[in-house]
């Protein structure tokens, strides 16, 4: 019983990823992007070209399946605007595994392979799904990690990207 209770008490000295510092925090200057695709080509993303959002994702992950058809039609709602998704596969380590989770998904935005964790480090993502939302002046305007609903994105989108403002402000 008092095991179980220790383990319980230790979930919550994990860090809160919503609030870290110092590339991954709302308000930071968000850290340079590039890598290879699951593909194996190289791809660099560059902030300063679009409102972006980054997806990070495991094709083992079952909320991720969950979330995937939402988000597919957010990026193709977006793409008119601007707004340009890209994936993070993290913690994959069979590349196999997450090109078949886009083939099954029919995702339409290319997707970075991080089996090493560098990129979800940089962004200070420590589990899938995750996503940071980063503006034309290169800086993460919001997060959200965990689950999120087709209207979380949506709104948090609108709110963060498609506003005039720009302001940086915490997520929900």
């Amino acid at each position: 019983m008092f095991a179980g209770a220790l383990l319980l008490s230790a979930c919550t000295l994990q860090p809160d990823v919503s609030q870290a510092a110092p590339n991954g925090h709302v308000g930071a200057k968000a850290a340079p992007l590039s890598g290879d695709t699951l593909a194996g080509s190289p791809l660099r993303i560059d902030f300063y070209q679009a409102k972006t959002v980054l997806v990070f994702w495991a094709a083992w992950c079952g909320p991720c399946r969950n979330e995937q058809p939402g988000v597919n039609a957010l990026a193709a709602r977006y793409a008119p605007s601007g707004v340009r998704f890209y994936g993070v596969d993290l913690l994959d380590h069979d590349r196999a595994l997450a090109r078949a989770f886009v083939h099954e998904f029919n995702v339409s935005y290319p997707s970075l392979y991080d089996d090493s964790g560098t990129i979800a480090a940089a962004y200070e993502v420590d589990s899938p799904p995750s996503f940071v939302m980063v503006d034309q002046r290169g800086i993460v305007v919001a997060r959200y990690p965990g689950e999120a609903s087709t209207a979380q994105l949506q709104t948090l989108i609108d709110q963060k990207l498609l506003t005039s403002s720009g302001a940086a402000t915490a997520s929900p």
